[in-house]
């Protein structure tokens, strides 16, 4: 199967991050959160609420990101995520090869 942005395979090419953020603590928010990173073809592979306080919930993505040739993939996803009402201080990670997702 050949690998296009949105194939969830995860391959060689895609490469793992850790996304962690905060966003209102209401139904919906973390959904819109996720349709934003499926949109981009990412591939989430675990998803965490890390904390739960006064209206606002953390939360820690792990994904699989295809690669697009020219294209800053992790600013395009910072950006998409960035759409999303409510969200605060996104920040990303890059966990050693082979230890998670």
């Amino acid at each position: 199967m050949d690998e296009s942005p949105t194939d969830p395979t995860p391959g060689p090419a895609r490469r793992h991050l850790v996304v962690t953020l905060q966003l209102p603590d209401r139904p919906g928010a973390l959904g819109s959160v996720a349709s934003r990173i499926g949109a981009l073809g990412a591939d989430i592979t675990d998803v965490r609420v890390s904390s739960r306080r006064g209206g606002v919930a953390e939360d820690v993505f792990h994904l699989d990101l295809p690669p697009v040739e020219g294209v800053d993939t992790v600013g395009l996803l910072l950006a998409e995520i960035g759409h999303v009402d409510g969200v605060v201080a996104p920040s990303v990670s890059y966990p050693p090869a082979g230890c998670c997702g």
